[in-house]
């Protein structure tokens, strides 16, 4: 599934775009709805016309009514065929809670069923709350190793089954750190009771991986792949641990001869076509038009292209897939929001009004209305976009932070500077203690030279979140770039290097801090290394000017004059070439 962004990316034609790779994830097969119910000749007449009233709405595409008469007859005759339907229908129309009712039912009458445990456990990580769904994965494994002796085929039932640890890892890549690490010991436990089993190793190796602890994210998937050197998932997983540690070459070369032996493995393909937006986005264009091809169901594939067709600006086609996806009721707000961007391409305001807003929740629900207000703003009527984010908030008071802070955005782009810290005070009033409203403010601030008010917001943010990285950051590099305090800007920016070693901005911000305590070769290594991971105007301004200072005028100088050729209007460099007395290459 892909993520919505905020804006529509400006990737020239042909070159990779990183950011993309994160939106697209590998594919899962498209569900299958549920059986028929079983026949019932011992019921109450309420209860089989109940039960047959809601067999003709699944007919009709009533599928509330299927679900509501499933679940109250399940409750009412507590017949193990009505509840198991009701369980399956629940979990095929994504009603989890229910879905956790029902096969808690089932599991009442039938306590080693395995699809029922398998049900909850999916219904669990759905919830996002793996601690329980590796409770009755566990079941699962224990039930099969009781009934199953090593010597029959049974491990292929059971390594199956010890699957769903991936998904519980996979799952759990965003979970908290505590969370994270009560998984890691209780996977580890299971590995001791259960080692023939490498799809728990796998699990625990993607665990590690989001910690991120990528040394023993290998050893584990190392020892995943001497078991069984053919198990995809764990082939999968060591691909990707390459790609993390940024050893794309070695990664593709790897899947391009799974996929010789593998061709129509289209789950492999979908990681390799994945893995080429970071690297080709053109031969991804192609993965993704083959795979749409073989896979036309796969409405997840089918979105894929139209967000590399986007990249590509291949409008028409991205435009026809979206389209296509709405009329089929895929992820309504987001094919919504991606349908009014392209109207805004084609400055049809009328129709990406339309669009923006059909989202009515959902991530997307924030940038889609903010984009509306600001093709309002941007038609004269400052009045009714900001009328329309009131409004937004009080429909939404949980999100009102985030509409405060999208409203001052969009104010600020129309440099109504002014108005948006207006804007910012007025959200404050009411959450003084939201760092992500301060930080913005101190930004308005720095821009209107109101830099002793920008100070005061950076150290209220600070003072809430003293661990944060990027506030450190931004305090530490506006004192060393607007102010002489250069030792108190670097004890901040060391504390945020600390936390975030390998943040090309905070690199930037020590490597600018260090020029200015005079430390010049201690500037350029971190400078060096800010500028290979995001080689930037701001980051080449100060490399050059370090490396000049220095005498490496030369360096200096081609790295201003490449990076012009991509920027050439930027204002950071042209200034420094200037006061250093630099002249551009023609």
């Amino acid at each position: 599934m892909l993520s919505a962004c905020s804006t529509l990316t400006e990737t020239p034609n042909g070159k990779a775009n990183p950011e993309l790779a994160t939106k697209i994830a590998t594919a899962h097969d498209l569900e299958q709805p549920p059986a028929v119910a079983p026949s019932h000749s011992s019921f109450t007449t309420d209860s089989l016309y109940s039960l047959m009233l809601a067999e003709l709405a699944a007919g009709r595409q009533q599928y509330d009514i299927t679900l509501s008469n499933y679940i109250e007859e399940a409750n009412n005759t507590g017949d193990l065929g009505v509840i198991t339907r009701a369980a399956r229908l629940s979990q095929y129309f994504r009603k989890y809670d229910q879905t956790l009712e029902m096969s808690k039912l089932w599991l009442e009458q039938k306590p080693n069923d395995i699809e029922a445990n398998a049900i909850i456990a999916s219904a669990y990580i759905e919830k996002r709350e793996p601690i329980q769904a590796l409770t009755y994965a566990e079941k699962i494994l224990a039930i099969i190793s009781s009934t199953q002796s090593p010597q029959t085929n049974g491990d292929i039932d059971a390594n199956k089954s010890a699957a769903i640890t991936e998904t519980i890892a996979n799952f759990s890549r965003s979970s908290g750190s505590l969370t994270k690490l009560t998984l890691i010991e209780r996977y580890l436990d299971l590995i001791k009771r259960y080692p023939n089993y490498p799809a728990i190793k796998v699990g625990l190796s993607i665990l590690y991986e989001s910690q991120p602890d990528t040394a023993a994210a290998y050893k584990v998937i190392e020892q995943a792949l001497a078991q069984d050197s053919n198990y995809l998932p764990a082939i999968m997983q060591e691909i990707q641990l390459l790609q993390a540690s940024k050893q794309n070459e070695k990664a593709i070369k790897k899947i391009k001869v799974l996929l010789i032996d593998q061709p129509d493995n289209n789950r492999l393909r979908l990681l390799y076509a994945r893995m080429l937006t970071q690297t080709d986005i053109n031969a991804a264009y192609d993965e993704f038009s083959l795979l749409a091809e073989q896979s036309p169901q796969h409405l997840d594939i089918q979105f894929s292209k139209a967000l590399i067709s986007l990249e590509l600006k291949k409008i028409d086609e991205a435009k026809l897939i979206l389209e296509n996806l709405l009329r089929k009721n895929y992820r309504h707000n987001t094919v919504n929001f991606y349908l009014g961007s392209i109207a805004e391409l084609e400055n049809d305001d009328k129709q990406a009004l339309h669009y923006y807003f059909a989202v009515n929740s959902g991530e997307d629900y924030v940038p889609a209305h903010s984009r509306a207000a600001r093709i309002m703003a941007k038609q004269g009527n400052i009045n009714q976009a900001q009328a329309h984010f009131k409004q937004l908030r009080e429909k939404s008071p949980d999100r009102r932070p985030e509409l405060y802070a999208a409203e001052a955005e969009v104010l600020q782009q129309l440099e109504q500077t002014t108005l948006a810290i207006s804007v910012l005070s007025q959200a404050i009033s009411e959450f003084p203690d939201n760092t992500n409203l301060r930080y913005n403010r101190s930004s308005l601030y720095e821009q209107t030279n109101q830099l002793d008010l920008m100070e005061n917001d950076l150290r209220h943010a600070l003072s809430v979140e003293p661990e944060s990285a990027s506030t450190l950051n931004a305090l530490g590099y506006f004192l060393t770039s607007r102010t002489r305090r250069h030792q108190e800007a670097y004890i901040l920016i060391n504390k945020a290097i600390s936390l975030k070693p390998n943040d090309p901005a905070i690199l930037d911000s020590m490597g600018w801090v260090l020029f200015n305590l005079g430390r010049n070769e201690e500037a350029i290594d971190y400078l060096r290394k800010a500028f290979e991971l995001f080689p930037d105007p701001e980051v080449a301004a100060h490399l050059g000017e370090a490396l000049w200072v220095n005498g490496k005028k030369q360096e200096a100088q081609n790295i201003w004059n490449n990076n012009l050729r991509d920027n050439p209007n930027d204002s950071r460099i042209i200034d420094t070439m200037k006061r250093l007395r630099a002249v551009p290459s023609s």
